[in-house]
């Protein structure tokens, strides 16, 4: 049984939850991952114990995505990975020896509840042969397409100290982008899990359009939102939303502010991210509750254009720095201002990372768009004065044609009266 949402058909809640990626998904992984190492020159690619998100203040997608390289090539939250570029099978290391499909002989990382991972960390990589090694560590810093704020890295000191003090004739280097260059490209299977979490994700926003009215409390709101994309299998990831008059102070709230009640035009604009196989899916669409005033529409239509050029813009083979110009120079023809705002799709932190405090990316302006690179696209329209802005986007999955946002909806503003 199926229901249509948007354009994307997406299966019942009845259907059932996430079953897991197939064996051969994991395969296409940890191949890739190889050949980049191959290419980079390093004998094994080395992803470490990583930090808790909490523990370095980012954003919602980085701070769940900081361990987001081991769950790209494990399936599991906790653990560390040593991959041998000659194809030998990797090591795994988990807390408590705890596994699954994908890894079936995990490595306990040592005794008791809480242990220290640096002996069965640098155990694995003497097992492996590389006591004399070049050793290639993700997650040292900030990579091009992955870690995009995390830029003092999301690797455990003490853990990889101890890992390093054990192999002293083995060179440690960082190798973030040859896990992130893995990533950055999006095999079939999870663009089919990006495109279900988006059509949960505008799942959500129905919700919202159905029952948002004046008077109504935001945190009722939040809950009906977040009950709709539960019940449909997502798993739970906070909503991210702005709630405010038009041309008014926007504050971004990542909780359910039940202190606001909902107003006669008031403009609710949230990103609405839903969690499938891992893989966070955002949609974004603002909401008016009443008529959009005529110094608002000029605005919205040159979000419109811009969004559709973007989208037409993005063939594989197109640098980045030439994306991002061609944007931010869009809304000048008309005597507005246009910016850039994106950033990736997947286990969190993907890249590119866009937003308006870094608007020209100088560190991956060289990175070449390629088929199947996934995104949310949400380029920004101003109004000649500043006061006024608006934008709208989603998933979108770069073809040989361009970027195509996964659901269809067409950019603009959801008048509620």
């Amino acid at each position: 049984m199926t229901a249509a949402i948007g354009s994307v058909l997406m299966p019942s809640p009845a259907d059932g939850p996430w079953t897991g990626f197939s064996l051969a998904e994991r395969d296409r992984r940890w191949r890739s991952v190889r050949e980049n190492a191959a290419k980079a020159g390093f004998d094994c690619t080395f992803v470490p114990l990583c930090v808790d998100g909490r523990n370095l203040h980012l954003s919602l997608e980085q701070a769940r995505g900081t361990r987001s390289d081991i769950r790209y090539l494990t399936q599991l939250e906790n653990a560390a990975i040593a991959i041998p570029t000659d194809g030998r099978s990797p090591i795994v290391i988990t807390q408590r020896g705890e596994g699954n499909s994908w890894v079936t002989e995990p490595r306990r990382a040592g005794p008791g509840w809480f242990p220290s991972w640096g002996q069965a960390m640098a155990d694995a990589l003497m097992e492996l042969g590389m006591d004399r090694a070049r050793i290639g560590v993700s997650g040292l810093k900030g990579g091009k397409v992955t870690h995009g704020r995390a830029l003092d890295g999301v690797v455990n000191h003490t853990a990889y100290a101890e890992t390093k003090r054990r192999l002293p004739n083995a060179t440690f280097e960082d190798a973030t982008d040859v896990v992130g260059f893995a990533r950055y490209m999006k095999g079939d299977e999870e663009i089919a899990a990006l495109k279900r979490g988006a059509a949960i994700a505008q799942a959500g926003i129905d919700e919202m359009v159905r029952v948002a009215r004046p008077g109504m409390n935001a945190g009722v709101l939040y809950a009906r939102v977040m009950r709709r994309m539960l019940e449909l299998g997502s798993e739970y990831y906070p909503l991210a939303w702005r709630i405010s008059t038009i041309g008014g102070p926007a504050p971004r709230y990542e909780e359910a502010p039940y202190w606001i009640q909902l107003d006669s035009m008031d403009v609710v604009a949230p990103e609405v991210d839903a969690v499938w196989g891992g893989l966070v899916a955002q949609e974004m669409q603002p909401i008016l509750l009443g008529r959009v005033p005529e110094q608002l529409k000029p605005v919205i239509q040159l979000q419109r254009d811009v969004f559709q050029a973007g989208l037409e813009y993005m063939k594989p083979g197109t640098l980045f720095g030439d994306l991002i110009d061609f944007i931010n120079g869009f809304g000048a023809k008309r005597g507005m201002r246009t910016i850039i705002l994106m950033h990736g799709r997947g286990y969190g932190n993907d890249g590119p990372l866009l937003t308006p405090g870094d608007i020209s990316a100088d560190h991956f302006r060289d990175v070449p768009i390629q088929k199947a690179n996934a995104w949310v696209w949400k380029p920004t329209a101003f109004s000649a004065d500043g006061k006024l802005q608006f934008s709208f986007g989603g998933v979108t999955i770069v073809d040989d044609d361009g970027g195509h946002l996964v659901t269809g909806r067409t950019p603009g503003m959801i008048e509620v009266v």
